[in-house]
């Protein structure tokens, strides 16, 4: 997709409303634009995330693959597109490299791979009427629109249930039902990007607890920190939180999945995590962008599966990454 800049005459930065990092879009929407993690450096500058950067990333994926087939596991990629790339049209900004964000890199250098799972056309709407196939959450927005929130840099229920979907088909298995974890009503709260903003933006948002036939087995001392008091106090600790599901129902399919990821997964109860731990028998979440290769060797996984925002893949994992269980 190519997105036009602004008229002749204008900079890249005129007429910008970025206040605290946070871009202001179109219609309340509201976009990660620089900071830490610059994201829109993606987008306006292609030297940012190039050919060695992809290259590193080919090699470390096609490495991870290989190892796990070595101890009989499948093994899957997945990059969460960033809401700038899912919905470059809520935004005034000039984007004038879009086509070579992260993820559209990765999908060109995985044509029909199911190594790496592409779902950016999925939230995009441009794969067919996959949107058809999820489960509606009760929300405002219609169509692909529904799928991030509009003041927060994460997926709804509806956008995390693309990605479940579109790994468990690229898994060759049946996804559960998920009807009757759709979101309540919800209420108005303060998001993560409308925190940014003074005075801050509220947003009607819904969550679905998606967890019913699976119950968590245990938890390491960092998840049991965040849920007594680090959530509540606002100094949480996720990289090295572990979680491991247990599915006792028949229908869960008898198969232990390891699963590596960020606050796209999560080990609360509401997200991909959730999903794939009421699908299958046993789900070992870590919150890691790198592998403990000894931890996945002592629980010999049938399925592992590796999740990254496209914000955070500049930095290529080390895969030295060493889990604490208790």
């Amino acid at each position: 997709m190519s997105i036009d800049p602004f008229p002749p005459g204008k900079s890249d930065t005129d007429s910008l409303s970025v206040e605290n990092g946070i871009l202001r879009g179109r219609d309340g929407w509201l976009f990660l634009w620089d900071g830490s993690n610059d994201v829109s450096r993606y987008y306006t500058d292609p030297g940012y995330f190039g050919a060695p950067e992809l290259a590193g990333w080919v090699t470390l994926l096609r490495a991870r693959a290989a190892r796990c087939a070595q101890i009989g596991a499948q093994y899957r990629h997945l990059v969460v597109p960033d809401k700038i790339s899912v919905y470059p049209q809520h935004l005034t900004a000039p984007l004038r490299y879009f086509d070579q964000h992260p993820g559209a890199r990765f999908a060109r250098a995985f044509p029909d791979d199911t190594l790496c799972v592409d779902i950016l056309p999925d939230l995009r709407g441009t794969r067919g009427n996959f949107a058809a196939r999820v489960e509606p959450g009760g929300g405002e927005a219609e169509g692909s629109d529904k799928f991030f929130f509009k003041t927060d840099s994460h997926w709804t229920f509806e956008g995390c249930q693309v990605a479940y979907l579109r790994l468990c088909e690229s898994l060759g298995v049946t996804p559960c039902d998920l009807s009757k974890a759709r979101p309540g009503p919800g209420k108005e709260m303060v998001l993560d990007l409308g925190a940014k903003l003074s005075p801050p933006v509220l947003e009607h948002a819904r969550f679905g607890r998606v967890l019913r036939h699976s119950k968590r087995q245990a938890e390491n001392e960092m998840v049991r920190y965040n849920e007594s008091e680090g959530l509540a106090k606002g100094t949480p600790r996720f990289v090295g939180c572990m979680v491991h599901n247990h599915n006792d129902q028949p229908q869960a399919i008898a198969k232990r999945v390891v699963l590596f990821g960020d606050s796209f997964c999560e080990f609360r109860p509401h997200l991909l995590t959730a999903m794939l731990s009421e699908t299958f028998r046993d789900v070992h979440f870590v919150w890691s962008t790198s592998l403990d290769w000894d931890f996945i060797a002592a629980l010999k996984p049938d399925i592992v599966i590796t999740e990254i925002a496209e914000r955070f893949v500049n930095r290529l994992p080390k895969d030295d990454f060493r889990v604490s269980p208790d």
